[in-house]
């Protein structure tokens, strides 16, 4: 059996059936795309579509199952459908007009219960200050920030351990772990902590020989030993490690070149259900019927699957602030305040705003090294300062006619999405960073099921019932791709 053809053989497997997924699905995701452009919204990429597909496929199995629910009322199954059931604007706003789903990596589960795959590179090797198998590179904890991991595949060693001081042995030793060492001036450096002074020796001419301002030691380029004696009085401090610094000829190297291996890790996510009841009486039903010609049933799938929707949203964005917010977030930028100085305008003033979102974006970049904030979430008194920063801030096209019932796009400031939460503590708002893909996810959100309803009940006192069932799943990936920001003393 030719196992490399038998591979290939299952991934083309793979692919074929997410497009016959997306294609079978076809008719409803061109009206959905027609329906956001008559909307004057974004279109569908091809992972929307296969989003929208794989939702929907999940409902037509869950009505199945649950008998006689169901996603489709009053439509029809044609190629030229123009989807005329009340659905379709609860599957546009539940899936690609999501607020969410411009904050965070967005996957459709194609189960309740599934798995969200993680690329993690660790070291092999150990080298200087990097231990073997530590991390690198994670879509949870960013990159490794030490020294030594940003010199990993260069010919530089950066803090290799000679020993750990106790705050009283003056004599160390140890063997450089690379060798040979390179044969030049000032290319090799021993460093320890005394007090709160970093003090350095490094070989002189004689290559071989270590000196500095309060110790000497010897380098054996060949064999890599090292010695090192400290003067009395500059041992290094309890716990400090004695560490060296040096170059290695890698041409000469035939053995323990750094490497990474590369490493799938999986954290589960579970979808959670948002079921909804709707009670009305059928003299309701009939008296909206008469006056304003509209179909009760068909509005309340509309309002209720706007509920979902605001629902949905608020609650990714709840998670990513409370990531913010705590430990583990990239913490809090300065505060702003709306009071001026003596002299000064509030045209001036209120510029200096911008100044704290890139302190708030570049702590976001300090914590993870992996990204900078684009987009914005902010209460009521901080969308009105954006408001007054052009040309900092762009409007969104269409702003005027938002009817705003949850968290919606305002624009841009400065090219980062500002999405404006009337729910958001009125001075608070958050920065966060959305990548295109895991690893470089702070957010995940998976959609399971859009919307399904159940059949309409009647009983015999003419009230009706009717049931609303939507199913996504939520995922913190990285919190360190959040931070936080307040404003203060705006003017009335």
């Amino acid at each position: 059996m030719d196992l490399q053809k038998l591979q290939e053989s299952r991934l083309s497997d793979l692919k074929s059936q997410r497009a016959r997924l997306v294609e079978g699905w076809s008719p409803y995701i061109n009206a959905v795309d027609r329906y956001l452009k008559e909307k004057g919204k974004t279109t569908l990429t091809e992972i929307d579509k296969h989003n929208v597909a794989q939702c929907l496929e999940n409902s037509l199995i869950e009505g199945a199952m649950k008998g006689g629910s169901r996603l489709f009322e009053g439509t029809t199954y044609q190629s030229d459908i123009a989807f005329l059931g009340v659905q379709l604007p609860v599957i546009a706003a539940l899936l690609p007009s999501l607020v969410l789903n411009k904050l965070g990596i967005v996957q459709a589960l194609d189960r309740r219960q599934a798995a969200v795959f993680y690329l993690d590179v660790k070291y092999n090797n150990a080298k200087g200050s990097v231990a073997a198998d530590g991390t690198m590179m994670s879509a949870q904890t960013g990159h490794d920030s030490t020294r030594g991991g940003r010199l990993y595949a260069s010919q530089r060693v950066k803090d290799e351990l000679v020993d750990v001081g106790d705050g009283s042995t003056l004599a160390f030793s140890s063997t450089a772990a690379y060798l040979p060492v390179v044969s030049q001036l000032n290319s090799v450096t021993v460093s320890w902590t005394s007090g709160s002074t970093v003090y350095t020796m490094v070989n002189s001419a004689t290559v071989t020989a270590l000196t500095g301002a309060h110790g000497t030691g010897t380098i054996n380029l060949t064999t890599g030993a090292i010695t090192v004696t400290i003067d009395s009085g500059y041992a290094p401090d309890n716990l400090t490690n004695v560490v060296v610094e040096y170059k290695y000829d890698y041409e000469r190297t035939t053995s323990d070149i750094p490497g990474v291996n590369i490493s799938l890790t999986s954290s589960t996510i579970t979808a959670e259900d948002f079921p909804l009841r709707a009670d009305y009486t059928l003299g309701a039903s009939i008296d909206l019927q008469k006056a304003h010609g509209l179909n009760l049933e068909d509005e309340i799938v509309k309002y209720l699957g706007g509920e979902i929707k605001f629902e949905i949203d608020h609650l990714g964005i709840d998670l990513m602030l409370g990531a913010a917010t705590g430990s583990g977030g990239a913490g809090a930028a300065p505060t702003f305040s709306g009071t001026l100085g003596t002299g000064q305008e509030w045209i001036w003033r209120r510029l200096m705003f911008v100044d704290n979102i890139e302190a708030g974006s570049n702590l976001i970049l300090a914590k993870t090294l992996r990204g900078q904030a684009n987009f914005i979430v902010c209460g009521n008194n901080v969308a009105r300062l954006i408001r007054q920063l052009a040309p900092h801030f762009v409007p969104a096209p269409g702003l005027g006619s938002v009817v705003p019932t949850g968290p919606y796009e305002l624009g841009t400031l400065d090219g980062r999405l500002v999405v404006h939460d009337p729910f958001l503590s009125t001075n608070r708002y958050l920065l966060g960073f959305k990548g295109d893909n895991y690893l470089f996810a702070g957010f995940i959100y998976a959609p399971y099921i859009p919307l399904m309803a159940t059949p309409t009940l009647l009983t015999a006192d003419l009230k009706a019932q009717k049931g609303f069932l939507s199913s996504a799943g939520f995922k913190l990936v990285n919190e360190g791709m959040y931070a936080y920001g307040d404003i203060s003393n705006l003017q009335s």
